[in-house]
């Protein structure tokens, strides 16, 4: 995907249109989990509505708004790279994706337990004992984990963030890089505890993004890490 027509934005433009889908979607999502968690389902499903009806239709909506003639495609150009240029470009990508959050991942649970001494207890993406849970919500809650945090939020996150925001920061790359993923970090204001996680893990999504068409290398390990986690938490689940 080839970034075109990127003339910068102020920072204080960028830092709103980095965090507010987020900030809203954190709204949504502490309105809705602890009336779910109250009626015996599963809080994470929360997060399912807020991806669906506040952080893709937004974060569309903001590309087209600043798309020439209101379309999406003049702002990315989504034409798949040559396969053998794809690969060399997504497999160092994907791999630096995989490990280099393992320099901050250990203070991930920590985090999370402090965290949970002070949240309330929906306050969690957790969907608890899949296996004590009817078949109906472990089919809805895999169902929606999979098209929510596996193809259609990760998609539309790296054509708004990556595509859209990281080439109109008025900064060099060595700034923007670092400034679109701590950004992107802040702006999942319902996982706190992943911050520093998330923030090491866009890094090389962001790099690989400023190249050309690589915005679609981004989405594809973006969407390829996200799988792996819903599969080893899966094992987890299956394990207990």
């Amino acid at each position: 995907m080839t970034v075109l027509h990127t003339s910068k934005l102020s920072w204080p433009r960028s830092i709103v249109l980095h965090l507010a889908p987020g900030a809203a979607a954190t709204v949504l999502f502490i309105a809705t989990a602890p009336v779910l968690a109250r009626a015996g389902l599963p809080p994470v499903w929360g997060m399912f509505a807020a991806v669906l009806l506040v952080l893709v239709p937004s974060e569309l909506a903001i590309i087209r708004r600043f798309a020439p003639d209101h379309r999406i495609r003049s702002i990315v150009d989504a034409r798949w790279p040559a396969p053998r240029r794809f690969l060399l470009l997504f497999l160092p990508t994907l791999a630096a994706a995989i490990l280099a959050p393992g320099l901050v991942q250990w203070l991930e649970p920590a985090l999370h337990r402090s965290m949970q001494a002070v949240l309330p207890t929906w306050w969690d993406l957790d969907p608890g004992d899949l296996g004590a849970r009817p078949a109906w919500q472990v089919t809805i809650t895999l169902a929606g984990w999979l098209l929510c945090f596996v193809v259609i939020g990760p998609i539309t996150e790296e054509l708004y963030f990556r595509g859209f925001l990281l080439p109109r920061l008025a900064s060099r790359p060595a700034l923007a890089v670092p400034a679109n993923a701590i950004l992107f970090a802040l702006y999942h204001g319902w996982q706190p505890y992943t911050w520093a996680t998330v923030a090491i893990f866009v890094v090389p999504l962001a790099i690989v993004a400023l190249r050309p068409r690589g915005v679609v290398v981004a989405a594809t390990a973006h969407c390829t890490v996200n799988l792996i986690g819903l599969l080893i938490m899966l094992q987890t689940e299956l394990g207990r």
